[in-house]
């Protein structure tokens, strides 16, 4: 009798040693498991910049039957250009004079066939302007087209503008992109009811520059050049254990 009331606390005893040891290593392998599960997030930063350097090119053009006058035209048209932007507060060196092509048309019968027989030679000539004064260079490249008036053949197209110190905002923005992933890693942790753990990898993403208006990061994206205020973005992809 009195052996069976002593076996009771030892049962007892024996059958919570138990539970609290399946506790324990099921406690152990969650905590594996956890280790083992990663989430994965992309932290952005940016700041905005204004271009620093404009790049434009204007192709002066002339053509004539004869090879001599063709050039002619084509000089009194480069020197009326380059007039024209020494006017407007470009100097000269920021201004490259590039070699001059040259073409032929040939005469065509009446039924559409080309012939030996040289009808005109067509001349053109870039002129290429690299300025800091990037506002000058974006309202002058409207009013290029008034020489179209006084007869000038002449091609512009649109500046490109560049911010040329990317490379000074590389770091900082890293950080902050850096930071700014951990704080959502933070969050989904929290949310999903685990706590964040150690850093197991870090990506730098996409770099990009694009316009202050953009709305979107493409990975695929090229940097923009056609606006003169623009974003510099950095993009990074961590992975973060859960506990």
């Amino acid at each position: 009798m009195h052996n069976s009331k002593a076996l009771i606390p030892f049962g007892f005893l024996l059958a919570l040693s138990l539970v609290i040891s399946t506790y324990l290593v099921t406690d152990a392998m969650r905590d594996i498991r956890m280790s083992h599960q990663i989430i994965k997030v992309r932290g952005y930063a940016e700041t905005q910049v204004e271009s620093d350097l404009a790049i434009w090119s204007i192709t002066v053009k002339a053509r004539n039957r004869n090879m001599a006058e063709a050039y002619a035209v084509l000089a009194a048209h480069r020197e009326k250009v380059l007039d024209f932007l020494k006017k407007n507060s470009v100097e000269a060196q920021e201004t490259k004079i590039l070699s001059v092509n040259v073409s032929e048309r040939k005469k065509r019968t009446e039924k559409g066939y080309e012939t030996s027989e040289i009808e005109a030679f067509k001349l053109s000539q870039r002129i290429e302007v690299k300025s800091r004064d990037v506002q000058n260079i974006s309202e002058i490249s409207t009013a290029v087209a008034d020489l179209l008036g006084e007869g000038i053949d002449l091609q512009a197209g649109m500046p490109s503008y560049y911010y040329t110190r990317v490379n000074e905002l590389k770091g900082q923005l890293l950080v902050e992109a850096t930071k700014d992933a951990r704080e959502r890693a933070r969050t989904l942790a929290e949310g999903s009811g685990v706590k964040l753990g150690p850093l197991r990898a870090a990506r730098q993403g996409v770099f990009s520059v694009r316009s202050a208006d953009s709305s979107s990061i493409s990975e695929g994206s090229s940097d923009d050049v056609s606006s003169i205020s623009k974003k510099v973005t950095a993009v990074v992809t961590v992975d973060y254990a859960m506990q």
